[in-house]
């Protein structure tokens, strides 16, 4: 019927005023021109959340598996080896840390991530925005091999629906200083382009459940270990 289409148009919430779409003519402009080697290994591997609280493992997925990270053989896909959601967060050296299905703070997605095997920089939120610029562009950049994973608080960032999340970063546009965030809530928001400051504004709120601002995870191979100023790399 005709109300059965009308609904299928507004199944996710609409864009933010503030973003641009990355499926749309201005935000595959901004791709082209952008730093996007991230975006190229992690955007054929995303996938939905398959809960509300496991976007911190769906975004870790997509990026373990953008890496070629070796992975275990999940039984749905049989005889070959895949990171998945589920295997990921029933690992017993990841639940003996914390229990992803009751969602994860930002240094408890980094020790869970370090059991793979990678190497795992846990950045608070800097203290302004220009220290986020340059660490997105050098990650993001060629020939880095870095991944980015952002801890943010919906309602700061141009007042999206929802609390705190996990998602990728794939990409840093540095003509109109844009960050490529895409969202492994998919029922909600699709891949967007957002100004690198509010990016940023978005991950100062402390979260509450560990009293710690939110941050960033840089991932990389564990010969690629790269330090920088007021990063931990989780043990």
């Amino acid at each position: 019927s005709a109300g059965a289409w009308e609904l299928d148009a507004n199944v996710m919430l609409p864009v933010p005023a503030r973003a641009v779409e990355l499926n749309s003519t201005e935000g595959f402009e901004i791709l082209v021109r952008s730093q996007y080697r991230s975006y190229r290994a992690v955007a054929q591997h995303l996938a939905t959340q398959d809960t509300q609280s496991l976007c911190g493992i769906a975004s870790a997925v997509a990026v373990l598996n953008g890496m070629n990270v070796p992975a275990p053989v999940d039984p749905i896909y049989e005889p070959y080896p895949y990171w998945t959601q589920s295997d990921l967060a029933s690992n017993a050296c990841l639940t003996a840390i914390h229990d992803p299905a009751h969602g994860s703070t930002r240094s408890q997605l980094a020790h869970m991530l370090q059991c793979t095997g990678i190497s795992v920089q846990d950045v608070p939120a800097p203290a302004n925005a220009g220290i986020l610029r340059q660490l997105l562009a050098d990650a993001l950049s060629d020939p880095s091999d870095e991944h980015v994973l952002v801890n943010f608080d919906r309602a700061d960032l141009d007042a999206e629906a929802g609390g705190g999340h996990f998602s990728p970063v794939v990409a840093y546009d540095a003509a109109e200083d844009l960050a490529l965030l895409m969202d492994v809530a998919r029922y909600k928001y699709p891949p967007m382009w957002f100004p690198l400051e509010d990016l940023w504004l978005s991950t100062l709120r402390v979260d509450t459940s560990s009293n710690e601002s939110r941050g960033f995870l840089f991932l990389s191979p564990p010969a690629a270990e790269v330090r920088r100023g007021g990063a931990t790399e989780a043990q």
